[in-house]
C-alpha cells in the first residue's frame, strides 16, 4: 500500500518536510473527485509496493528504441544505470543528479499546483535530474531520458527539473518503459519546467508500461515570447495518466500540446491538460487522437482558461477518437473558461468507428482488412505524429501504434 511504512529508507528526500506534511493531509484520490472520476485507482492503492533498486536490463538494444543521438540518461527502478547511459559534456548545459547533490530544493517547486501524486513524488524521491541551459545556447543534441521499471511491485519516484534560460532552446525525449514481463510496478514522475523569455522547449514523451502503472505530472511555466511544444505518445499501461499544467506568464507565447493514445486490452490511458492564459497576445493549440482497441479505456479532459485581461488570445483544442471494438470506451471532455472578451477560441470532440465504405473501397483495391485499417489509422494520426519531425522516431511510433 502507498503509506509511510513503505521501504523508503534509501530514497532521496526532496523538499520532504513540507511535502510530507502536505501529503499526510491530502486524501488519496477517488472516483468521487471530478479529476479522477474515470481513473481506476483502487488496485494502485492496495498493492504491496516495495523499493527495489536493482538492475536487470543488460543492453539498451533490448528495449527496441529508435536510433538516438545526444545524451542518453537511463534510470532503472529509480536509479541511474551508468552502464546503459552515455554521458558527455554539452556546451551550455549544467546537468546534475539530485541523489548526489547537497541541495535538493528547487525554486520550480514553488510554482506547482500540488496533487497527491506530485506530493508523493516530492516526499519520497528515488532520483531526480536537474538540467539548466545557459542564456543564448541553442542545444543541437537531443537529451534522451529512459525511465524503466524492471522489478515487480516497485514504487519509483523520479523527476526532471529544467530551467531554460532566455534565448535558449532544447529538445528532450523521454521514454517510460516496462522491461520484460514486469507487473504491478509504478513509475510516479514529475516534470518541472521553467521556459524563460524567448526560449523554446520541445518535449517528446513515449509511454509503454504494459502491465504496470505510470503517472506523470508536468508543470510548465512560460515567460514572454517563449515556445513550448509537448508531443505525448501513450501506448499501454494498466493505468497511464498525464496531468499537464501549463501556465502562460507572458505575452507572445506559443503553447502546443499534442498526443496519441492507444489503450489496448485492460489498458487505461488518461490525459488531463490545463492551459492558463494570464497575459494577452498568445496562442495555444491542443490536438489529441485516441485509438481504443479491444476493451481499452481512454480519457481526454482538456481545459483552457483565458483569465481576465488576457485579450487577443487564440486557443484551439481538438480531441478525435476511434473505437476499433465495441468493448472499447472513451470519455472526452474539452473545456473552455473565458473571462476576456476579445479572443478566438474553439474546442471540439468526435468519437466514432471507421467508415465501412472507406474500408470497402480499400479492400476492393486488393488490401486485406488489416492493411486497410492500418492505412486508415495512419491517416487519422498523421497530423499529430508529424509534429516530431524526426523520421526514425516517427517510424518507431508508427510501428508501436500498429503493433496490436
Amino acid at each position: 500500500m502507498i503509506t509511510d511504512k513503505l521501504i523508503y529508507s534509501s530514497l532521496v528526500r526532496g523538499d520532504s518536510n513540507t511535502s510530507l506534511d502536505l501529503l499526510r493531509k491530502t486524501p488519496f484520490p477517488s472516483r468521487k473527485d471530478e479529476q479522477w472520476k474515470y481513473s481506476p485507482l483502487k488496485k494502485l492503492k492496495k498493492l504491496p509496493f516495495i523499493n527495489n533498486s536493482g538492475f536487470s536490463v543488460k543492453s539498451i538494444s533490448t528495449l527496441n528504441l529508435p536510433k538516438m543521438n545526444g545524451l542518453i540518461l537511463v534510470l532503472e527502478n529509480g536509479r541511474v544505470n551508468a552502464n546503459l547511459s552515455e554521458f558527455h559534456k554539452i556546451n551550455g548545459i549544467k546537468l546534475s543528479f539530485l541523489s548526489s547533490s547537497k541541495e535538493n530544493d528547487n525554486p520550480i517547486i514553488n510554482s506547482k499546483k500540488e496533487n497527491y501524486f506530485s506530493l508523493l513524488n516530492s516526499s519520497y524521491l528515488s532520483e531526480g535530474i536537474s538540467i539548466e541551459v545557459g542564456s543564448g545556447f541553442r542545444v543541437q543534441e537531443n537529451i534522451n531520458i529512459i525511465n524503466i521499471v524492471s522489478s515487480n511491485d516497485s514504487l519509483i519516484n523520479t523527476k526532471l527539473d529544467l530551467i531554460l534560460s532566455e534565448n535558449s532552446s532544447i529538445h528532450i525525449r523521454q521514454y517510460f518503459l516496462a522491461h520484460g514481463k514486469t507487473t504491478n510496478g509504478f513509475i510516479n514522475h514529475n516534470n518541472n519546467f521553467i521556459v524563460q523569455n524567448n526560449a523554446a522547449l520541445v518535449l517528446d514523451k513515449f509511454q509503454d508500461l504494459k502491465n504496470n502503472f505510470h503517472i506523470s505530472n508536468d508543470f510548465i511555466e512560460q515567460e514572454e515570447s517563449s515556445k513550448f511544444i509537448s508531443n505525448t505518445f501513450s501506448m499501454s499501461g494498466l493505468l497511464t495518466r498525464n496531468d499537464i499544467l501549463n501556465n502562460v506568464n507572458g505575452e507572445q507565447c506559443h503553447s502546443e500540446l499534442n498526443g496519441i493514445f492507444t489503450p489496448f486490452k485492460n489498458d487505461h490511458i488518461d490525459n488531463h491538460t490545463t492551459i492558463n492564459h494570464y497575459f494577452p497576445n498568445c496562442k495555444s493549440y491542443e490536438n489529441y487522437k485516441g485509438i481504443m482497441k479491444e476493451n481499452g479505456v481512454g480519457v481526454f479532459n482538456g481545459k483552457v482558461i483565458v483569465h481576465e485581461n488576457a485579450q487577443k488570445i487564440e486557443a484551439f483544442q481538438q480531441n478525435n477518437n476511434i473505437l476499433l471494438n465495441d468493448e472499447a470506451s472513451i470519455y472526452s471532455k474539452p473545456e473552455l473558461e473565458i473571462y476576456a472578451d476579445d479572443v478566438k477560441c474553439s474546442h471540439g470532440s468526435t468519437t466514432g468507428q471507421f467508415d465501412q465504405e472507406s474500408i470497402f473501397y480499400l479492400r476492393a483495391r486488393g488490401l486485406t482488412l488489416k492493411k486497410a485499417k492500418e492505412l486508415m489509422i495512419l491517416g487519422f494520426i498523421n497530423e499529430v505524429i508529424q509534429k516530431s519531425e524526426n523520421s526514425d522516431y516517427i517510424d518507431f511510433i508508427l510501428e508501436r501504434v500498429l503493433e496490436n
